[in-house]
């Protein structure tokens, strides 16, 4: 049987969200600083050949390929309902938090974040427990060691990270999950266009794998999930749009899209006229005092 092979590290349902009419994008590469000679489908843009392929006994396995395509299936959904019913339930919110958590460990950009999370969180330090019972149904720990060291393991652990957030000492967290719920919120603006970088998360500086801080999580060419602590619930400024722009811009690793190639060139000549005078910062220092 045949796997998949072209895998999107951000859901093409997403994706859809940003492109024009045609389901078309203009593709901008930063490494090179081009654009490329033709508008992309959102099939052909934020993707990596076999990146969630690993091999199970010499034979090729996309399991977790097809786990990400369950999880998206959810996620679209909900954020369906969110934009076209209003539905700002806690559950709803709560999935829409997973999806931010989850798209944060999934992009290429933090293959480095997650390397490094990889290193310092084992299995003891995650919300799961794995049992495997011999017959005398005594756990199999050699069978659990050889698991948790195998690639599958490590593959997985991009979608346990981002349940962190909502577990405490005790477990799963009612308060956790209410407190980020409490701060989070949508903004819809259809008079602008939005970009989307390979790093589709602008978040807060000093965030915690354990917790959710203040993040800003375009879901759309006009709208916005936010989690801020400023408890305005709205976006005050006209600012803001220009500037999460240019956050996306900012920490995108390579790619940008957008379905207006005008808009992009003007994020592009502001943020290289902010870099030759130094003045990136000012970029993500501010941003989140417009939410």
């Amino acid at each position: 049987m045949s796997i998949s092979k072209r895998h999107h590290y951000i859901p093409q349902f997403l994706i859809r969200r940003f492109a024009d009419a045609e389901g078309m994008l203009y593709l901008y590469n930063k490494e090179t600083g081009t654009f490329a000679k033709e508008k992309r489908s959102t099939k052909a843009v934020f993707f990596d050949m076999n990146r969630n392929t690993v091999k199970m006994g010499g034979v090729e396995n996309d399991s977790m390929e097809k786990l990400y395509a369950v999880l998206d299936e959810r996620f679209a959904d909900t954020l369906k309902d969110i934009l076209n019913n209003g539905n700002l339930s806690v559950g709803n919110v709560g999935s829409m938090l997973i999806f931010a958590s989850t798209l944060k460990w999934r992009v290429m950009a933090n293959d480095g974040k997650f390397d490094e999370a990889d290193q310092r969180l084992g299995y003891e330090d995650l919300p799961i427990t794995i049992k495997v019972s011999k017959e005398n149904q005594v756990q199999n720990e050699e069978a659990i060691q050889n698991l948790v060291n195998s690639d599958l393991f490590r593959m997985s652990k991009r979608v346990i990270l981002p349940f962190l957030p909502f577990y405490g000492d005790e477990g799963l967290s009612e308060n956790k999950l209410l407190k980020a719920h409490n701060r989070s919120y949508f903004h819809n603006n259809e008079k602008v266009i939005s970009i989307l970088g390979d790093s589709p998360i602008i978040e807060d500086k000093n965030v915690s794998d354990h917790d959710f801080g203040n993040f800003i999580f375009p879901v759309g060419n006009h709208d916005t999930f936010i989690c801020s602590d400023r408890g305005n619930q709205q976006v005050n400024h006209y600012a803001f749009y220009v500037n999460k722009d240019l956050a996306m811009f900012h920490q995108a690793e390579k790619y940008v899209v957008c379905s207006n190639k005008e808009h992009l060139e003007q994020i592009i000549q502001a943020y290289n006229f902010l870099a030759a005078g130094g003045n990136l910062n000012q970029i993500t220092d501010f941003i989140f005092s417009f939410t």
